[in-house]
């Protein structure tokens, strides 16, 4: 029988809120109406993952469903600073243009852990939690 999951911490900020479960995997969640991540909202996120981390690196995962743009210095912002945090990072999308961006990225940037999408939030987890 599986262990059920709960949020251990759920921090709110401006852009939606970013959790802690029981079973270590940090996961992010937008707000209605945000589309694109931008330097003063990855800042944000930055700050709350790493103190839910507590200096650990473990399993990320980010609802990027309605992501739409994200320019190019968040780009290197996020390549910059998510080794600091994750151990492994999985994403839900539904879009093409998702995909793209993530796809995009990836090819300038190898991180050094292992990057998967999904289009169910539970498949994602799942992945992740080979990752704990």
């Amino acid at each position: 029988m599986s262990k059920e999951v709960r949020i251990v911490k759920s921090v709110g900020f401006d852009y939606g809120k970013i959790v802690l479960r029981n079973d270590n995997i940090i996961a992010y969640y937008p707000k209605e109406g945000v589309e694109k991540f931008t330097k003063p909202h990855l800042k944000q996120m930055l700050s709350i993952i790493l103190e839910l981390a507590d200096g650990k690196v473990i399993p990320y995962f980010s609802h990027n469903k309605n992501l739409k743009s994200m320019d190019s210095e968040s780009k290197a912002y996020i390549i910059q600073h998510m080794n600091k945090f994750a151990s492994a990072f999985a994403m839900t999308e539904n879009s093409v243009l998702t995909r793209f961006l993530t796809h995009s990225m990836l090819t300038i940037w190898r991180p050094p852990f292992p990057v998967k999408m999904f289009k169910a939030e539970q498949e994602a987890f799942n992945w992740l939690k080979q990752y704990v």
